[in-house]
């Protein structure tokens, strides 16, 4: 049982008394790393700007190598100049260079003893060292929130090697959410392997925090060999494990790998709760599995899934008796019903979201099938559950709004999203039912839907490498089972979607366009792309707007491709198609060079929120290979009448438009856009040039490819979150 959980058995004045000796405990804790601080100042730094850091890293790791460190030994030094900094990913054209990957190799970490032992201490000197590792396994922990692994490496190697200290489970655990914070897999499985080397086997954090690093790359595989491993080590999965695993599955769309672990949490002893019926929901809807999705919301209803708390033969559980019970669905211990909880109001409004989020899949899967009737009776059930007015004070008192207003913002935000799907569903129904709007005609839809993997690849070839025949036969078969797996096709007994999606891959395995939209070839149309498109409800109203061209979303996580999809289908729009997969591995090798009219890329994702500027990100888009390979893909203008192919990123994080600026300027393959105009229609004049590039204020209009003005998902939550402030650079190919 965690730390600190008063056991059910115990009586309340024990409880108390328990909480009064940790609330001591604590405030010694601080006294002692106070003392320890003024008396050791050498050992810490104030705050420095980011050049102040790189130059004191810079420099300690040279003296490193010149001179050595008679306390170090000989570790320090070769941890920090371990070969030369590894290529670029992908063969040299990866997302981004890691330059400082000699000093983050986990396998030149220093050694040290399996654990702190108090032989030849005493209990005074021990208590420091405990102190001190928790101290730096903090700071550890603030550099993997942001992303910043090189320091968080040389805060362990210090650690062990200058201080000689013996790292905690934790410290390590704390290393390495770095790792895969900054998507660096490789280094985390080799520091998994580190941590059963040096005796300090990995615990159930460490196990989640692969798994979340396997969601991030969207490795299923690899997540589910992770998830084994656990049981192998005689480690049983929580539900926070097993719903991260998930989470993999809900990112790659596999239903099937994700059945496989719903159909275990029996065996583990795990009892799924609310999080896991609204991933498994999803998946469930959109593999159009409505019957199946029907009877597991049915067992959710009925409680079938309780255990032990419905169980009074389980004995009774003393949280609940006294008004509160952290555990939940996963506690041990019998729940009387008929105790009020002080946090009932917390429970009722989780219970009623995730009831409304199935049965919102549920109208979603129906109304995309034809089945109107029974959309309309799964979004009134829906409408029951969900909670209308969710006010801060009620969630103040009801114990729900917590000291991150961050997470409390996103939770509010995915209520106004739910809503605004079950009005956009209920409107594409009764388009139906007056014949507004014709049936969808699904095999159409997913001829025009081209779904390569969510994995993010190691290796991109060169651009213009060529593919052979067989590789071109395998992708055409991929695609089509991507299609029967992952969204629903069920019946293609005529093969028309078959033949379809063979027609759009050309012979050398790039993408038809006119083939997709069956067009002529002869027939001149713009073709304008938005990568990262998140939900698609930007490029969807653009199509709308304008019929003249063809609009593609291209979104690497499977379940927003499946939003694209639907909103798709539900505009009817004939012109507009989605895509999913790793942009900087399509871009490349699958959209001819000169054929796109416009690239957009709207709120892409920083390497760190805060954009501090020594966050390390390997998974990052936006780099210079990436924007090498829009220039390529984007239209020339050949005579003074045609218009060259444009790039237009729209953000509302200042610092790292800033960046992308000075990234772009370097580059010299862009140049700027005549006449920018606002959306209001009002020119573009609130503008700073950086190294050339004009970065513009406020949101882009026609003559920068924005058609319509549209709220994307993104732009939603930071606008609730009173991030007004917007930023754009249009430019043209050069």
């Amino acid at each position: 049982m965690p730390k600190r959980k008063r056991r059910p058995w115990l009586s309340e004045d024990a409880a108390n008394a328990a909480n009064a000796n940790a609330s001591s405990k604590a405030s010694a804790r601080r006294e002692r790393e106070r003392a320890f601080r003024e008396a050791h100042p050498e050992r810490f730094i104030d705050e420095e700007t980011d050049d102040e850091k790189n130059a004191r890293r810079d420099a300690r790791a040279g003296e490193a190598r010149a001179h050595g460190d008679a306390r170090d030994g000989s570790a320090l030094g070769s941890f920090l100049d371990v070969g030369a900094p590894r290529e670029r990913r992908r063969g040299g054209h990866g997302r981004r260079a890691r330059d400082d990957a000699g000093t983050t190799d986990p396998t030149t970490l220093p050694t040290h003893a399996p654990c702190q032992t108090r032989d030849d201490i005493d209990a005074q000197e021990f208590e420091r060292r405990r102190a001190r590792v928790e101290a730096v396994t903090r700071e550890i922990g603030t550099c993997a929130r942001h992303k910043q692994l090189a320091r968080a490496c040389e805060m362990f190697v210090n650690l062990v090697s200058r201080e000689g200290l013996v790292p905690s489970p934790y410290t390590y655990a704390s290393l390495l959410n770095a790792y895969v914070n900054t998507g660096t897999m490789d280094g985390a499985e080799a520091l998994m392997e580190r941590m059963r080397d040096v005796g300090c086997a990995p615990n159930v954090v460490a196990y989640t925090t692969m798994l979340k690093g396997y969601m991030l790359v969207a490795n299923v595989d690899a997540a589910w060999r992770t998830l084994n491993g656990m049981m192998h080590n005689r480690m049983s999965p929580d539900s926070r494990a097993v719903n991260t695993y998930i989470r993999v599955c809900v990112r790659c769309g596999n239903l099937q790998m994700a059945r496989r672990a719903f159909d275990r949490m029996r065996d583990w002893d795990v009892v799924p709760d609310a999080t896991t019926h609204k991933l498994i929901g999803r998946l469930l809807a959109q593999g159009l599995k409505r019957d199946e999705l029907k009877a597991l919301i049915k067992r959710t209803v009925k409680g079938e899934h309780l255990r032990w708390t419905k169980d009074p033969s389980s004995g009774p559980c003393q949280f609940w008796r006294a008004g509160k019970c952290e555990r939940g669905v996963n506690c041990r211990f019998y729940h009387d019903d008929s105790i009020v909880q002080s946090d009932a109001r917390v429970r009722e409004i989780e219970s009623n979201d995730t009831l409304a989020s199935m049965y919102v899949n549920h109208a979603h899967a129906s109304a995309i099938s034809g089945d109107v009737k029974q959309s309309k009776k799964s979004l009134r059930k829906a409408a029951e559950y969900l909670t209308e007015n969710v006010t801060a004070e009620a969630l103040t008192v009801g114990g729900l709004k917590d000291k991150d207003e961050r997470a409390e913002l996103f939770r509010q935000t995915n209520r106004d999203e739910l809503k605004l799907e079950m009005r956009r569903i209920e409107d594409f129904v009764e388009r139906l039912m007056s014949g507004k709007q014709q049936p969808p005609k699904l095999d159409e839809h997913l001829s025009r839907s081209l779904i390569f993997s969510s994995r993010l690849f190691e290796e991109v070839p060169e651009r213009g490498a060529k593919m052979s025949s067989e590789e071109v036969d395998a992708l055409r078969d991929n695609l089509y089972a991507a299609l029967k797996d992952t969204m629903g096709l069920n019946d293609d007994s005529d093969g028309s979607v078959k033949r379809a999606i063979h027609k759009v891959i050309a012979k050398d395995g790039t993408i038809r366009f006119d083939r997709m939209f069956g067009r002529s070839k002869k027939e001149k149309r713009e073709l304008n792309v938005e990568v990262a498109a998140g939900n698609g409800d930007w490029a969807v109203a653009q199509a709308k707007t304008d019929a003249s061209a063809d609009w593609i979303s291209l979104e690497l996580r499977h379940d927003r491709v499946y939003s694209i999809f639907s909103r798709a289908v539900c505009s009817g729009a004939s012109n507009f198609a989605a895509m999913g997969g790793d942009a900087a591995y399509i871009m490349r090798r699958y959209v001819a060079s000169e054929s796109v009219s416009h690239v957009f890329v709207n709120f892409p994702e920083p390497p760190h929120h805060s954009g501090d500027a020594a966050a390390d990100n390997s998974l990052a888009l936006l780099n210079e290979e990436f924007f090498r390979d829009i220039h390529a893909c984007l239209r020339r203008a050949y005579t003074s009448t045609d218009a060259p192919g444009g790039l237009t990123i729209f953000s509302d994080n200042h610092r790292y438009m800033q960046a992308l600026a000075r990234t772009l300027a370097e580059l010299d393959i862009f140049t700027a856009r005549d006449d920018v105009d606002l959306a209001s229609g009002a020119p573009a004049n609130q503008y700073e040039t950086i190294r050339g590039v004009r970065l513009y204020q406020g949101v882009p209009g026609p003559s920068a490819g924005h058609r319509v003005y549209e709220q994307s998902y993104f732009d939603r939550f930071w606008e609730n979150g009173q991030h007004v402030d917007r930023y754009f650079i249009s430019l043209v190919r050069k």
